[in-house]
């Protein structure tokens, strides 16, 4: 198998959890590295597990829009090199600083303050090096079990059991990323640009802000606390699913709180009861044409589920506000 493959067929129709783990390991631990590559497409892979359809398929759109934010947030906004030669830089890297200079984007901007139009084209560009880079190479890296692609189709379909077990042992498998992420980073990287790295690794791909979310959930009369009923003077937009879980901003995973419930929930799971009150919130969001967009990949059934896993990834669940 070959980084160059254009097509990639499942090798292994059953797998077991012994054989995921072992093929885990390897991909983290061993094997060369030349760039950021493999960290920085597993880390775009598990923000976008969200997106998957019924049968575990998901867009290299939805992939590669995780995977650019954080190559932008990461080559221009922190300064970062990807890559260990300290006489050429990545593919990734020279499509993103020719882009900036282009468009004449000041390179301490976050990825959030570039125009939509230009975040969409950007991130074509990235697909690009990506598609011929990045996708056949981490197949190849597990053995060609991990998922079947197709560059021409610009999708992937994960194996059942490896989706089951990223969504199982999200929380630790994103935290085992970012730290060999940073690990690669601070090798080749100058002293100055490498302070605090692991905690702009963990942030580098989420939003700097929540405010168009609040105003939609606002616009669709949603002026009370989700979780205690209070009217909302001021609010906060809190994840029901925890982000250090989901990694994903989606607006079937947002309510509007009150900024005690929002504080005092933190990385919290709601009651089981706070569930079924945001399945019939989406129930009615679903009805609005305008929101259709933002519901492209959702369900009831994946909600549940997300719910679930999120449980067996460790977080304190059954969460309640203590009303007086």
């Amino acid at each position: 198998m070959s980084w160059d493959l254009q097509v990639g067929e499942l090798r292994t129709p059953y797998l077991t959890h012994t054989q995921i783990w072992q093929a885990t390991h390897r991909f983290f631990y061993n094997g060369k590295t030349t760039t950021t590559y493999k960290y920085g497409f597993m880390k775009a892979l598990l923000e976008s597990l969200a997106t998957a359809s019924d049968d575990y398929t998901i867009s290299f759109d939805a992939i590669f829009a995780s995977f650019t934010r954080t190559y932008w947030n990461l080559v221009m906004h922190h300064g970062l090199r990807q890559s260990n030669s300290a006489n050429a830089r990545s593919a990734v890297e020279k499509t993103i600083e020719a882009f900036a200079q282009k468009h004449a984007i000041p390179s301490d901007w976050n990825f959030d303050a570039i125009a939509a139009t230009k975040q969409l084209e950007l991130i074509q560009l990235v697909k690009k090096v990506g598609k011929k880079y990045v996708v056949g190479a981490t197949y190849s890296d597990f053995g060609g079990d991990i998922y079947a692609f197709n560059l021409k189709d610009e999708t992937l379909t994960l194996h059942q059991e490896y989706y089951i077990f990223f969504q199982t042992h999200k929380r630790m498998l994103v935290n085992i990323t970012n730290y060999q992420l940073a690990l690669f980073l601070e090798k080749f990287n100058d002293a100055e640009k490498i302070t605090r790295l692991l905690s702009k690794v963990e942030i580098v791909s989420q939003r700097q802000s929540l405010a168009q979310f609040a105003q939609l959930l606002y616009a669709t009369g949603m002026h009370n606390c989700f979780y205690c009923g209070k009217s909302l003077h001021k609010s906060h937009v809190d994840h029901f699913i925890p982000w250090s879980y989901m990694q994903s901003d989606d607006l079937w995973n947002f309510v509007l709180a009150c900024v005690s419930c929002n504080t005092k929930k933190s990385n919290k799971i709601a009651a089981e009861r706070f569930l079924y009150a945001l399945l019939e919130r989406n129930d009615t969001l679903l009805h609005h044409e305008q929101y259709a967009p933002q519901f492209a990949h959702y369900s009831e059934q994946k909600l549940v589920d997300l719910y679930q896993y999120s449980q067996l990834n460790g977080f304190p669940d059954n969460w309640s506000p203590q009303l007086s």
